[in-house]
């Protein structure tokens, strides 16, 4: 079988084919292939954006259960350093001072200043 490039025609190529095969043959063929072009359209227009979208949340949610994790694991140490700290808070802050605890008073700002890097130059007392 030679076919003539120089002077193909539309005509000959058809008879060409219909020689190697009868019409349902190429009609289960040309089915077969409009069913799997169908699909691709299917799967690249509505299920791939679709299983995008379902990624990029897993991936989110994932990233969001690692932040969450690192969170409550902060949660502990913070409450460990509150809990190491408290009795040094409450033995230096008091909300009110007797007249005998005026000393304490006086040595507990100049502690706090000092870490500071403050400097107390005078302490007065307002007249109401």
């Amino acid at each position: 079988m030679d076919i003539d490039l120089k002077n193909i025609n539309i005509s000959d190529i058809k008879d060409q084919i219909t020689k190697l095969a009868d019409k349902k043959t190429l009609i289960k063929i040309g089915i077969i292939a409009g069913a799997i072009v169908l699909f691709l359209i299917i799967y690249y227009a509505i299920l791939n954006p679709m299983a995008n979208s379902r990624k990029a949340k897993l991936n989110d949610m994932n990233l969001k259960k690692q932040e969450t994790e690192q969170f409550t694991s902060d949660v502990y140490s913070m409450r460990a350093k509150i809990k190491k700290l408290k009795p040094e808070y409450e033995k230096y802050s008091k909300l009110f001072h007797s007249k005998s605890e005026v000393e304490g008073l006086l040595q507990t700002l100049s502690e706090y200043a000092g870490q500071n890097d403050l400097v107390i130059t005078s302490i007065e007392k307002k007249r109401n």
